[in-house]
């Protein structure tokens, strides 16, 4: 990639005009990975002053460090999606705020506070986990999820074959104090569309989309159903194949509050899910 330099202006701000969407972090390492040349000499230091017409050349096959124990899908100055791992938590929990989660990981390797996460899912489920960079990208996607305005869809194995092929779960939610979700009359609305991919002897195979994205929706509403998520002792599952909750969100998309371009993330199923026939759906 070639950019010829408009007007005089420092290094970081000629990367801001080629790297519209990438943060001032990512841009950093970047430079520091030795990604971008300055009229053919190598460009290390974000306050370099150029002057119109000189030219950089950013080597595109360079790719940013991994975060351990997590895969970042995208990143730019307002979003950071990821692919979390089963077993990891998303934020830490009140009774437990040292252990492991995805929002310390990324705070740490980031080395800011300014992320947040506006979206959870279960340690138990892997997938995508969206967290904003600053408050103005936290207030925005509030607002977003509030109005239903991102479509999440998860795919979930089941016990049991389900006599319907497709249909919409409604119920009031509430959480107790012990952190698990009941129905009732006290609760928050509740809305999750279902669509059978197919069915096995023992099994059924779901794409779920969630209208609302209350705490273990899913979880409760497949139990209400009579087909618990398979692995889901919490939730009255009886069997336990393969260790793990047989839960994985599969695909985000939205429009970007700041660029307003069209996103859409997809997490392949995990390839233990294989085990159990999910290659075939």
């Amino acid at each position: 990639m070639e950019f010829i330099v408009p007007d005089s202006m420092n290094a970081l701000d000629a990367l801001r005009q080629i790297y519209p969407d990438s943060s001032r972090r990512t841009l950093q390492t970047w430079l520091k990975k030795g990604r971008f040349f300055l009229d053919g000499e190598r460009l290390e230091r974000e306050n370099v002053q150029l002057e119109k017409g000189q030219t950089i050349h950013s080597q595109d096959t360079f790719r940013a460090p991994k975060i351990p124990g997590l895969k970042i899908l995208f990143e730019d100055r307002y979003i950071i999606v990821i692919d979390k791992p089963v077993g990891l938590l998303s934020v830490p929990l009140d009774e437990g705020a040292q252990k492991r989660h995805a929002l310390g990981l990324l705070r740490q390797h980031l080395g800011t506070e300014q992320i947040f996460a506006v979206h959870r899912i279960d340690r138990e489920t892997s997938g995508i986990l969206l967290f904003a960079r600053g408050k103005e990208s936290e207030k925005r996607f509030d607002v977003m999820f509030e109005k239903h305005d991102l479509k999440r869809e998860y795919f979930a194995i089941v016990e049991g074959r389900m006599k319907e092929n497709s249909g919409t779960w409604e119920s009031n939610l509430l959480e107790l104090p012990t952190f698990h979700v009941v129905e009732s009359a006290e609760g928050k609305i509740a809305i999750t569309h279902f669509n059978v991919i197919r069915k096995s002897s023992k099994y059924t195979y779901l794409k779920l989309l969630l209208e609302t994205g209350r705490k273990h929706q899913i979880r409760v509403h497949c139990q209400m159903a009579g087909h618990p998520v398979l692995g889901d002792q919490r939730y009255k599952a009886i069997e336990n194949p393969i260790k793990r909750l047989c839960l994985h969100a599969c695909t985000l998309a939205f429009e970007h509050p700041f660029t307003k371009k069209e996103m859409c993330f997809t997490s392949p199923l995990p390839p233990i899910f294989r085990k159990l026939g999910s290659d075939l759906c």
